[in-house]
């Protein structure tokens, strides 16, 4: 997904301006694959390849967050998620 990012960012003349980086899940394994947006800390949930254009040019290029895959402050970071399974 990283490499797509990077092509996609690239195709809009953001390469140097804008970084994709790649990394473990976060954290947040029950929610990925992840893609998180900072400056904003904008975290997304569930994203696949298909999401990825949305993301650079709704939320990168012009400032307006993908609802749809936004996470939920409350999940984040958080051992109360509903998203998480049973504590063992």
């Amino acid at each position: 997904m990283q490499k797509l990012f990077k092509r996609k960012l690239a195709e809009r003349g953001l390469k140097g301006k804008v970084r994709a980086n790649q990394s473990g899940c976060l954290d947040q394994c029950e929610h990925g694959p992840n893609v998180v947006v900072y400056p904003d800390a904008i975290w997304y949930g569930g994203v696949t390849l298909a999401d990825v254009d949305e993301i650079v040019e709704s939320h990168i290029i012009r400032g307006n967050p993908v609802e749809r895959l936004v996470l939920n402050d409350d999940c984040l970071n958080t051992p109360e998620c509903n998203h998480r399974g049973p504590k063992k």
